[in-house]
């Protein structure tokens, strides 16, 4: 009988222990990971100067890459399907527009809107270098087209970093695709047509004046 009770006792006493520390390993805002089979990642979640970053490492390749969120701007929850495949179903159309330049193809499961806007972060270290410059393209399947996004992006450590504003088809690349829309180079184009056009008032407002 005594042995009965301590039991129980010992049971009460370290319930709320095991709940607690259950807890401790899941704080707000909560991810839900949907769409995937998580025994096929190593699945990490970290909480640092407000950002909430979600790293999966894929068992069987080793190959890691990560997102992360403004922690202000994520309310309680994150439901999301967070795989990255490093090839793409509209390959063939992006190489007929692109060419054959060396490209980081980065395709999300998840195709629309995100909670907030995405820093992802992936591997890029089988194409590009260390102080590589990358450019940043979105394929529009809607338009067949493909569209720039951001050329602000140098791989560190083998890693290139960006952000969306939503999930669909991506690639990174070393050099400017030129048939692609908003091009950095049009603004360059832009920029001379200016300054011919004011060399041209200035030639014009001296040959007048004599």
């Amino acid at each position: 009988m005594k042995n009965k009770i301590l039991m129980l006792l010992l049971g009460i006493l370290f319930v709320p222990i095991f709940c607690y520390a259950s807890v401790l390993d899941e704080v707000p805002p909560y991810v839900d990971i949907v769409g995937i089979n998580e025994e096929d990642y190593k699945i990490t979640k970290t909480i640092a100067n407000n950002e909430i970053t979600i790293e999966l490492v894929e068992k069987a390749t080793g190959l890691s890459y990560s997102w992360s969120f403004d922690k202000d701007k994520i309310e309680e929850r994150i439901t999301l399907n967070f795989n990255i495949d490093f090839e793409s179903t509209d390959k063939e159309e992006i190489d007929s527009i692109a060419g054959d330049m060396d490209k980081v193809y980065v395709s999300f499961s998840h195709h629309g809107s995100l909670p907030s806007s995405a820093r992802i972060k992936v591997d890029v270290s089988q194409k590009f270098r260390d102080g590589d410059k990358l450019y940043l393209y979105y394929f529009n399947e809607d338009t067949k087209k493909i569209e720039f996004i951001d050329d602000n992006i140098k791989v560190k450590d083998g890693y290139a970093e960006f952000e969306i504003q939503h999930c669909s088809e991506y690639f990174l690349t070393g050099a400017i695709v030129n048939d692609a829309v908003n091009n950095p180079k049009s603004l360059n184009y832009v920029i001379v047509g200016l300054v011919v056009v004011v060399i041209g008032l200035i030639a014009y407002t001296i040959f007048t004046r004599r």
